[in-house]
């Protein structure tokens, strides 16, 4: 965040930064129990620890890519382009008819209450950022939305939450991030965020060391557990 930056953040302004996949919509154990069929289908262990390192990361040099391991194992002509495209189009019609995940509504309604600043921060792109968003109905209560194409580098880098902080005007400590991913934990905490996890099934194992607090479901969360100290250093 640049200095100009700094002198411009309103100290009364709080925000609750959001990520997307696996946290407002159901998405990643869709994906995780697609491959996990398929590759026991040939009887091919599926590396789930490998796996858990690719969610909420844009792209993970060197990591674990399960289309590729599966078409080596197949060798039968079928590439790896082409399984990813299956299994992206396979997952995509059971994410698309899903509901925004238990507490969505509550956190946003809440903080709104409030007077929260409201944003999401995600390494996905745009067009899927944006039309989950607007298919839930929810794309206009954010002030600001975040992508892998607005930053030079996604989570686990700060970028995308730096990004956001300076749309908003909201100082570090002055915000909050929910994420369900190790990567979104990183991230937050490189940003100088507090951050509570809420794993979902697939990044249940996760390391959430860095954050503040685990959380089963965003209905557990009281926002009365993070802002009143902030109300407390503005007065």
């Amino acid at each position: 965040m640049s200095n100009s930056t700094k002198n411009t953040l309103d100290p009364n302004k709080q925000a609750v930064i959001f990520d997307l996949d696996g946290l407002i919509i159901e998405s990643e154990a869709i994906y995780s129990q697609i491959w996990q069929r398929e590759f026991a289908k040939v009887g091919l262990a599926f590396d789930m620890a490998g796996y858990q390192n690719l969610i909420g990361a844009h792209t993970v040099i060197g990591g674990y890519r399960p289309h590729q391991v599966l078409a080596d194992h197949l060798n039968n002509g079928i590439t790896a382009r082409e399984l990813r495209a299956a299994v992206e189009e396979e997952a995509y019609q059971s994410i698309v008819t899903g509901e925004a995940k238990p507490g969505v509504f509550q956190v946003l309604d809440e903080a709104k209450r409030r007077g929260f600043l409201l944003a999401v921060g995600s390494s996905s792109d745009d067009a899927w950022v944006h039309g989950h968003l607007k298919r839930l109905g929810i794309f206009e209560r954010f002030d600001t939305i975040v992508t892998a194409d607005d930053v030079r580098n996604a989570k686990p880098e700060p970028d995308i939450f730096l990004k956001v902080l300076e749309n908003l005007g909201v100082a570090p400590q002055n915000a909050l991030v929910l994420e369900d991913s190790n990567n979104g934990v990183v991230a937050s905490h490189r940003a100088g965020i507090r951050v509570v996890a809420v794993p979902n099934e697939v990044t249940c194992g996760s390391d959430f060391s860095l954050a503040t607090a685990i959380l089963p479901s965003l209905e557990a969360l009281n926002l009365d557990d993070y802002f009143p100290a902030l109300d407390e250093e503005l007065t």
